[in-house]
């Protein structure tokens, strides 16, 4: 730092400097700092631990001429350009070829914070990451997301089945208010617009997986609209003023960088739902008008909750969009709790049956492990009868449990009433994949992939598009998609049967090998019968892909095994 060593000594200081030199230009939400440091402890007094070991921290690097350390709002942030880091030490060189070591010391080696599982959990991935042979430290932070190469999907063209309209992408908006428990409203608040612009049927809006990447603030608007594909960015700010609360709203255009427009709005201190639901819908209004003149709507409103419950939801979905396992059992947690205080209550519900779905697909349930899923999607149904979401979700269980006629048919219906809903395209994609018509299912993919580039779960979708090209015979698609999801998700153990079926059916044999190799480090517990689980229609494409398999298996040499 500023050409000297600044030794930390606090164990908790160096877990919290590890967390920020690893995120996106430096920065973390202090939430994200405070569940993998504190998170043990009571929500109060995690944060008054976060204020003091940045306090420390301060102290610690008082005399730099240039600030090294910066908390703006919900934000804590690194001034990456004056600090490195000896947090990854190289191994010895290899006599063979100097440029390559011989091994690397473990990330952060020794470091243990006793009682912190989820600082642990964060350690275990970012050592196994670092292990695959992802790329190091000396670029600066990895890349919060690996965008898609133009051959896969053009962001520079318009979304399908909207008459070329450009996409709007809402920011998660920041919380500027001295009250770090209001992250998740801030949060909250933008998810909630989102989901009234999806209401709006001609325009196509960003899910919320994909444009909460960016963080609260623009940067840079152009790349960030290139990034999203989107002409427009909303943003954000919850400010306090005097006893209530302000909402200020801008919206820019991504071309020019220039503010389209801005207003700001008064908001009670309660930030009751019975209160934002009006706002919201004079928002989507503003906006509709804003991007388009020709064509205005107001968004449904939404039935009125509980703030409590809210706060509950939002949390939720946050925690489970983390994609570990404790974050998903904290999600369980919040979402049961909702679920107590209302059960009838139809954003509770779809959040539960979402969670709940994603569990059975990933743990691979059997159908009659699936029940719960299907009551909790059918009662957000009933909740709401004009929310996609439900029954996209819904969907999904029919699908997993071999309905495929009628996971088409609510797939069909989630997009009639959402068409701006990336679930119900990529379920629809998948159904179609199941019922023996990839051609079919390629433009419902697509689909999904421009309505969402960024999503946590986008190795789902490139997984079922290398899956319809595999089955269409075209193995350099096949391959490359299935390359594409394995970056993003490398022990997703169906993108590696599609492209060891791709390799080996092209002729390939010893590239089948050695994928096949990778499949067995990535996927340790794979069981070759999980094919069966795969719900076709048609069984004979399950033994399609179980003979590519055995082919990369018959091809090993003798000693290989």
């Amino acid at each position: 730092m500023n050409g000297h060593r600044v030794e930390v000594a606090s164990r908790k200081a160096v877990g919290l400097i590890a967390l920020l030199a690893t995120g996106r230009d430096g920065e973390r939400a202090r939430q994200f700092l405070q569940d993998k440091l504190w998170g043990s402890r009571e929500s109060t007094q995690a944060q008054t631990s976060l204020r003091r070991e940045l306090s420390n921290l301060r102290k610690l690097l008082a005399d730099e001429p240039e600030p090294l350390l910066f908390t703006e709002g919900s934000r804590v942030r690194l001034n990456l350009r004056k600090i490195a880091f000896d947090i990854l030490v190289p191994g010895a060189a290899n006599e063979n070829d100097p440029r390559e070591p011989l091994g690397v010391a473990e990330f952060l080696e020794g470091l243990d914070i006793p009682g912190e599982e989820g600082f642990e959990d964060w350690l275990r991935e970012e050592r196994a990451r670092l292990s695959k042979g992802s790329e190091g430290w000396g670029a600066g932070p990895p890349p919060l997301f690996t965008p898609l190469p133009s051959h896969v999907l053009d962001l520079s063209q318009p979304a399908p089945g909207f008459d070329g309209r450009p996409a709007v992408a809402v920011l998660r908006f920041l919380n500027q208010t001295d009250d770090d428990a209001l992250d998740f409203a801030a949060e909250g608040i933008s998810e909630d617009l989102i989901d009234q612009l999806c209401r709006l049927r001609w325009l196509p809006v960003i899910a919320r997986s994909s444009s909460f990447h960016f963080g609260p603030e623009i940067q840079d608007a152009k790349a960030v609209g290139q990034g999203l594909g989107a002409r427009y960015l909303i943003e954000g700010r919850l400010r306090a003023a005097g006893e209530d609360f302000q909402l200020a709203v801008s919206a820019v255009d991504t071309e020019t960088g220039k503010v389209i427009w801005s207003k700001r709005f008064d908001l009670p201190r309660s930030l009751a739902n019975e209160s934002l639901s009006p706002l919201l819908e004079d928002l989507t209004a503003i906006l509709s008008a804003q991007i388009d003149h020709a064509e205005q709507s107001r968004a449904a409103a939404r039935p009125a909750t509980s703030r409590d419950v809210n706060t509950l939801i939002w949390k939720s979905r946050w925690h489970l969009n983390q994609m570990t396992r404790r974050d998903a059992g904290i999600a369980q947690d919040l979402v049961e709790e909702a679920l107590r205080l209302e059960p009838e209550n139809p954003e509770v519900l779809i959040q539960a049956a979402w969670r709940i779905g994603w569990s059975n697909w990933a743990e691979r349930a059997k159908p009659r492990d699936m029940k719960a899923w299907s009551k909790l999607a059918r009662d957000a149904m009933r909740a709401d009868p004009e929310d996609g979401r439900a029954y996209a979700i819904l969907g999904a269980h029919e699908l997993l449990i071999r309905n495929t006629a009628r996971a088409q048919m609510l797939c069909e219906r989630a997009i009639e009433l959402n068409p701006s809903l990336p679930l119900g395209h990529a379920m629809r994609g998948s159904s179609l994949n199941l019922a023996g018509r990839p051609e079919d299912a390629l433009l419902s993919l697509r689909t999904a992939l421009r309505l969402s580039p960024t999503d946590p779960f986008v190795f789902h979708t490139l997984g079922e598009l290398a899956t319809a090209h595999c089955m269409m015979g075209r193995w350099d698609e096949a391959i490359d998609l299935s390359d594409q999801s394995l970056i993003r998700r490398p022990a997703y153990w169906l993108a590696h049967v599609v492209k060891i079926n791709a390799l080996a059916r092209s002729g390939d044999a010893s590239t089948a090998v050695e994928a096949r190799r990778t499949m067995d480090q990535a996927c340790p517990g794979f069981d070759h019968n999980s094919i069966d689980w795969l719900p076709f229609v048609d069984s004979r494409w399950n033994i399609f892909f179980r003979e590519g398999l055995q082919q990369a298996l018959d091809n090993k040499n003798p000693g290989d095994a």
